[in-house]
């Protein structure tokens, strides 16, 4: 068992190390590539639709969470508060959680 060079982080890593157990960075030994035929990667597995929903889930709930605080001076000044920004705030955060959900539940 001979020590190997980490090419992200320059440590010494064992061999038959399959990550860098200092940075995380896949290690590709000659043997891996020439027994698998194509060099180790990491492959995230979560697709861009639901990365697009959790985008979508933060941008309503900090616009609301921001609409809230601009309507403080309104109600200060004795008007009703609205409640489309309380509304857009949980309703950003439950799409938050469900899509975190999805996300977990379909993973492999």
């Amino acid at each position: 068992m001979a020590l190997i060079t980490c090419p992200e982080c320059s440590a010494k890593v064992s061999e038959l190390a399959s990550a860098c157990p200092h940075c995380g960075a896949p290690i590709s030994t000659a043997k891996d590539v020439a027994s698998a035929g194509t060099p180790l990667a990491t492959i995230q597995e979560t697709s861009k639709k639901l990365k697009f929903h959790i985008i979508i889930s933060a941008i309503l709930f900090w616009g609301g969470l921001i609409m809230l605080f601009g309507n403080i001076d309104s109600v200060k000044a004795g008007e009703s508060m609205s409640l489309l920004p309380s509304f857009a705030m949980m309703a950003g955060l439950i799409w938050y959680f469900v899509t975190r959900i999805r996300i977990w539940w379909h993973h492999k």
